[in-house]
């Protein structure tokens, strides 16, 4: 295992900090991230050992009011701080580089802003669009009528072809004109999302959220889809994103 070599009390990581401390200040009730509650303990149990030692912070998956995916953080003890040793999703089983971790962090600032404990899905796109470099994540609910219609073309002119499930055709020849993106079947709206590409969106491969428009999301599922798509399973099938820091306004 090789350690990260950071400033790990540079000054955006004192100010995180700083701003974790005002949250649980203003409610103790404050959940934040996973990541965020392992890196908590693992520091706490730093201050309490030598320079040179090594130090875990684990947070579990949650509960019925709190669900999250389980992350393990590892830090050494240095004269001037703390070194990160490794930072890992459990779930995934895979190590997140600093700046993913850095990323979870400016996530985490941008939901506290959003009032309660959901998103809907325009705001969970412009959450991940202003963090992710990109511009990738795309609400279909606000731009169904231009996506339906791509569809069709693409459909007309063989692009896309609609798999021999009785199912799903009975569904797609159910619509009607005047059906709105809500009233469309999962499925369909979940095909029609998956079988655009980057037709309507980033070249590097669009994200399209094909829910309806007035879903609401439980806010660690921001965190999840953007750590699905930095090291997750779906980052094998798409390019990578440019993973250098976007401002957080």
């Amino acid at each position: 295992m090789n350690e990260i070599t950071v400033d790990f009390f540079g000054d955006g990581m004192r100010i995180f900090l700083d701003y974790i401390g005002r949250q649980f200040k203003k409610n103790p009730e404050y959940k934040p991230h996973p990541l965020i509650r392992a890196l908590e303990c693992a520091i706490q149990a730093a201050e309490k050992v030598e320079v040179g030692k090594k130090v875990m912070g684990f947070s579990s998956s949650g509960s019925e009011k709190m669900i999250g995916e389980p992350y393990l953080v590892v830090l050494e003890k240095a004269t001037d701080g703390f070194g990160v040793v490794e930072i890992r999703n459990i779930k995934v089983d895979k190590t997140l580089p600093v700046d993913v971790m850095l990323m979870v962090f400016r996530i985490q600032v941008l939901l506290d802003r959003i009032e309660g404990d959901c998103v809907g899905p325009k705001q969970m796109a412009e959450v991940l669009n202003a963090v992710i470099p990109g511009e990738r994540f795309i609400a279909m609910g606000d731009r169904w009528r231009e996506a339906v219609a791509e569809f069709k073309k693409q459909l007309q002119e063989g692009k896309i072809h609609i798999p021999n499930d009785p199912e799903l055709i009975n569904q797609f020849t159910s619509l009607t004109y005047k059906m709105t993106w809500d009233e469309y079947p999962n499925r369909v709206r979940a095909f029609i999302g998956g079988s655009l590409g980057s037709s309507l969106g980033s070249k590097n491969g669009a994200v399209f959220i094909t829910s309806p428009i007035d879903s609401k999301f439980e806010k660690f599922k921001v965190f999840d889809t953007a750590i699905e798509l930095l090291i997750g399973k779906s980052a094998e099938f798409l390019t990578p994103p440019d993973k250098s820091q976007k401002e957080v306004k």
